[in-house]
Parts: C-alpha cells; structure tokens; sequence
C-alpha cells in the first residue's frame, strides 16, 4: 500500500511536467512557417505551461526549447558587445553565446512563476523599421497597473525571432549593453562571461 501511494504521488507530480515539456517543445516547433504573432504566442504559452512545473530547474528544461525558438540569441548577444565581437576569437564567441543563452533562459524560469492563460494580453501589431515588426502587449497584475511591453522582432531564414523587448518603457537590449560595457571596459571576455555565470547561478 505504500509503494502504491508513493508512486501514484510520483505519478502525479510527474504527469504535468511532462505534459508541459511536450506543449513546451511542440510550441518551438510550430515557429517554422509563423508570423510576429505567432512567435509572441508561443512565448506567452510557454511561459504559463513552465509555470505549473514545480521547481526552477524544471521550469528551465520547459522554457529553454521555447526561448531559443522565440528569441534570435545568437544576434542579441553580439549586438550587446558589438564594440568587441570583431576581435574575439571563435571560442570566446561560441562561450559568451552559450553563457548569454543558459542566462537568459534562466531569467525567464525565475520571473515568471505564477502566470496563467489570462496573464498576457496582445494589444497591437506594427511595422517597427524596415524589416522589422513591433507588438505591444501587456502583463495584467492584480496588485498594480498592467505592465506594458513592446517585442521587437525581425525575420531570420523564414522565422520572427524576438530580438528585444521593452518593459515599461525600459529596453532590456539597452540595459545589457550598458551593463556589458561596463565590464569590458576594466576587464576581458572571460570576466564577462564569468559575470553572466553567476548572475545564472544566482536564479537558480
């Protein structure tokens, strides 16, 4: 009786997790032929199934498939340091990427814990620049105003990836790269990379 009561417990932790990895995953896959909007949904549908999962770590496994499907990494992590790119070396790249990715992902597994279907609301879709389109959407709060956001998104090999997003009028695009300069001012790569190591340690 025991053993039957601690695996259905198992079982039924277990069940929804799963079942949000799959969503989670499936949601990344459907970005192949989609538009701005699309993207944004995915996102936003990630978000809510990684939020029933139990625990950071968890929610990270469901997101990071999500955020690399949604988000053009590769392209704001060389815009941050775009003073820099140019003269690093092909390993430092490929390590400043992976530690911008593992950062990023894990900045979204720790914010966004208690979202649900009603969370998220898209309210306009235009042409930002050439080539590049602007949502604006809203995050309904219970306890204060809805926060505005503004995704930036551009079009890469027949995919919209978001490429920066503004929160309240704040650009976090911006804000690393003031961030990343301000290190790369007094030091190297490798201290950059080690400063995003911990701020992802610290999330977790």
């Amino acid at each position: 009786m025991r053993l039957q009561t601690s695996f259905g417990r198992f079982r039924a932790l277990i069940v929804p997790i799963a079942a949000a990895l799959v969503a989670a995953t499936a949601a990344g896959q459907e970005l192949a032929a989609g538009t701005p909007a699309k993207t944004v949904d995915t996102l936003h549908r990630g978000l809510v199934e990684a939020a029933r999962a139990a625990g950071i770590d968890e929610r990270y496994r469901l997101l990071q498939p999500v955020i690399v499907a949604t988000h053009d990494l590769q392209y704001i992590a060389e815009f941050s340091i775009r003073r820099q790119w140019p003269s690093l070396g092909a390993d430092e790249r490929r390590r400043f990427a992976a530690a911008f990715e593992e950062l990023s992902v894990m900045t979204y597994a720790s914010r966004f814990t208690g979202v649900t279907e009603d969370t998220f609301q898209v309210a306009d879709i235009a042409q930002s620049t050439v080539g590049r389109i602007q949502i604006t959407a809203a995050i309904k709060r219970s306890d204060a105003a809805d926060l505005p956001l503004e995704y930036l998104l551009h079009e890469r090999d027949g995919t919209w990836k978001i490429i920066n997003i503004v929160a309240d009028g704040v650009s976090d695009l911006a804000l690393k790269r003031a961030e990343y300069q301000r290190i790369l001012a007094d030091g190297s790569i490798d201290d950059l990379i080690a400063h995003l190591e911990q701020q992802t340690d610290r999330l977790r």
